[in-house]
């Protein structure tokens, strides 16, 4: 507290002082004693400079009485006139004869004295009690302060002290160093501060070493499954030394001690010995014969998996008399069927691809669509034909998704002049639906690219010169989204080559010139590839387009900007068809060697291709069911029939008797 703050005080104390002596020296009858001279009371404050304090301030309060003085004085203030300190001061009378002054000279009693040291000696006290108070009031303020203040200070004061700061440093180091050389304090410390690591294993039965699935896992308190593959994988698990279990009904358990460290902690293979009682099968594929591998089998919570020869073993847990299996794969029709407990013996099975075969057939006497699994069995009529329909229906199956796109006259819409337009329908195999997408005087199809399908309308009631009476369309059925890639009066050609389309509209009717273009089949990329009208497009290679302009002739590859123009004419203008498997590896197409259809294999990646299939009245149209089995036709006097036939071998199986409608064909323009 500053000086200048402590004197309204102090004035206080010096109008107190003078009152009381006032009233004492008023209290002295004037008869007993003479009248006391009148004197002031003056306060000596710390800051002057004649008599400073003699004892230290603590937090800016006086220390001491020191801090204060008080003196009686003479009405002139003439220090030299008190008498000495410890010395009474003598009575002084007048002389008779002198005269009065203004202010006569008084003296002080020893009443006075007293009352004064007395008045003194209690203010001082009481001033010092205030003072102790204020003090104890700022202790008191300092034990308020917040436990973070108190850290702050004390982290503060450590760090201002080298010594304590450099033991500590070193006590820490040595603590840790002893920590690390311990395991168990080691793992201790490191599971305190909420370190975890993980732990994978893959559990395999010791019978067929195929992986086992829905094995329990556990350790230290974390416990999953296994997957298919017969692997789980624990985290958040703490460190240490623990148990780890593998338990798995009709299998003996495997319990053993292990170290979880701080890391993955891969536990690499663990074989459960079966216990329970073990059923065999045997699964190999319908067409090739060859067994499948990755095969499961399954029975209440048991599962097992087949290996490279297709051989699965499936242990129960006290089988009921008569158990129910399922056996299922990825590509694979699931088969469920029941066995006797009692049976031992090595059941086989042949598996049949999951997908259905499309097709029309016309034995009731109306163009009916069916579908159907490929050993013939599950045929269910999913569209009856209406009656109206003409032989030319074209019916092309999506490469991966259970969509068909048909073209008929089935609903038996005509134009004005009464000639039967064309439905493009869309059939949705999971469920049977149908959706009419467009009915034009005319439809061609041309293929699907990924969920596109593309294909040509005649615009109806438009006029032979009409410039845009051609419309080439592209139809996503993912998306429910339909848009118009090119309009002409008509299109020399179209084709669907290495996931591109190209097309060549006629220069009929066009005011402007034309072009060769390639586009994706969202409308997107559009690039003109020949700068000139194109009359045909032939398909020699699987990489190349033999391209017919007025008197010229050009070999296009594809992916490049510009084909190259040829001296004259190929000697082989046979276009080939080519039909890509869902997995973009091999292609397919159909020649005719000797009076026979041949079914050649391309490998897109090998560049090479070889005969697959050679037969009577092989022909198109050909479909992939997967990267492995694939549908051709067959057309001779005897017979209008499909067949599957699978690229690991084997003989072709007929599927059914069909009506020979069109597919994926060469371009026809009219």
């Amino acid at each position: 507290m500053q000086d200048d703050e402590r004197k309204p005080d102090i004035d206080a104390d010096d109008s107190a002082v003078e009152a009381r002596v006032k009233s004492l020296m008023e209290g002295t009858p004037a008869a007993d004693k003479p009248k006391p001279t009148k004197k002031k009371v003056k306060v000596s404050t710390p800051d002057e400079p004649t008599e400073p304090p003699t004892a230290p301030e603590i937090a800016g309060f006086p220390a001491s009485k020191e801090l204060l003085k008080i003196k009686v004085l003479k009405d002139d203030d003439d220090p030299a006139a008190d008498p000495p300190k410890d010395e009474e001061p003598e009575p002084e009378t007048p002389e008779p004869d002198s005269p009065a002054t203004d202010e006569p000279e008084l003296t002080e009693d020893d009443t006075t004295a007293k009352a004064v040291d007395d008045i003194v000696a209690h203010e001082s006290d009481e001033l010092l009690k205030a003072e102790d108070e204020k003090l104890s009031q700022a202790f008191r303020h300092e034990e308020k302060k917040t436990f973070g203040q108190k850290l702050k200070r004390f982290f503060k004061a450590w760090w201002a002290n080298p010594k304590a700061r450099w033991a500590t440093i070193i006590v820490l180091v040595l603590a840790v160093a002893a920590a690390a050389a311990v395991p168990q304090s080691r793992y201790l410390a490191l599971n305190t501060a909420g370190v975890r690591g993980s732990l994978s294993v893959q559990v395999l039965d010791e019978s067929t070493f195929q992986p086992l699935k829905n094995v329990e896992v556990s350790a230290n308190g974390v416990h999953t499954f296994t997957n298919t593959e017969g692997q789980a994988k624990l985290e958040k698990v703490k460190l240490g030394s623990t148990e780890l279990v593998i338990e798995k009904r009709a299998f003996a358990p495997i319990k053993k001690k292990i170290t979880i460290g701080w890391g993955s902690n891969p536990q690499g293979e663990t074989k459960l010995t079966p216990v329970g009682a073990q059923y065999s099968f045997l699964v190999t594929d319908f067409l090739s014969g060859k067994s499948i591998e990755k095969i499961e089998a399954t029975s209440g919570e048991a599962s097992a998996l087949s290996d490279q020869n297709g051989k699965i073993k499936l242990t129960l847990d006290e089988p009921p008399e008569e158990i129910e299996v399922t056996i299922q794969g990825e590509a694979y029709r699931a088969e469920t069927f029941k066995i006797s407990a009692s049976a031992k013996d090595e059941r086989p099975l042949q598996l049949v691809p999951s997908r259905k075969h499309v097709f029309i057939s016309k034995r009731s006497g109306k163009f009916d669509v069916f579908k159907i699994d490929i050993d013939g069995k599950n045929e269910e009529r999913i569209l009856a034909g209406t009656g109206t329909e003409r032989p030319d229906m074209v019916l092309i199956a999506h490469p991966k998704d259970d969509v068909v796109a048909m073209v008929s006259t089935r609903e038996g819409k005509r134009n004005s002049d009464g000639y039967l337009m064309s439905t493009l329908t869309l059939i949705d195999l999971s469920d049977n639906s149908t959706k009419s997408l467009v009915t034009s005087e005319r439809i061609q199809l041309v293929d699907w690219i990924g969920d596109r399908l593309v294909y040509v309308q005649v615009a109806a009631g438009t006029s032979a010169a009409n410039p845009k009476r051609h419309r080439l369309m592209s139809y996503d059925h993912s998306e429910n989204d339909n848009k118009e890639l090119a309009a002409s009066n008509y299109f020399n050609d179209v084709m669907v080559a290495g996931g591109k389309l190209y097309y060549a509209p006629s220069s009929a009717y066009q005011t402007g010139g034309t072009s060769l273009y390639r586009v994706d089949a969202d409308g997107s990329g559009r690039t003109s590839i020949l700068g000139k009208e194109a009359w045909n497009l032939f398909r020699t290679a699987y990489d190349h387009i033999a391209i017919s302009a007025p008197g010229e002739w050009y070999d296009y590859r594809l992916g490049e900007q510009k084909p190259s123009k040829l001296g004259g004419e190929p000697a082989n203008l046979t276009s080939r068809v080519y039909v890509d498997a869902p997995d973009g590896k091999k292609s397919l197409w159909v020649d005719n060697r000797d009076g026979k259809g041949v079914l050649l294999a391309y490998d897109i990646e090998a560049r090479s291709e070889k005969d697959f299939r050679t037969q009577s009245g092989l022909k198109n149209p050909i479909r992939w069911l997967n990267p492995k089995t694939v549908i051709f036709r067959i057309n001779t006097d005897q017979e209008t029939a499909d067949y599957a036939l699978s690229l690991d071998g084997g003989e072709p199986r007929k599927i059914r008797d069909v009506t020979n409608t069109g597919g994926v064909d060469q371009w026809y323009y009219y």
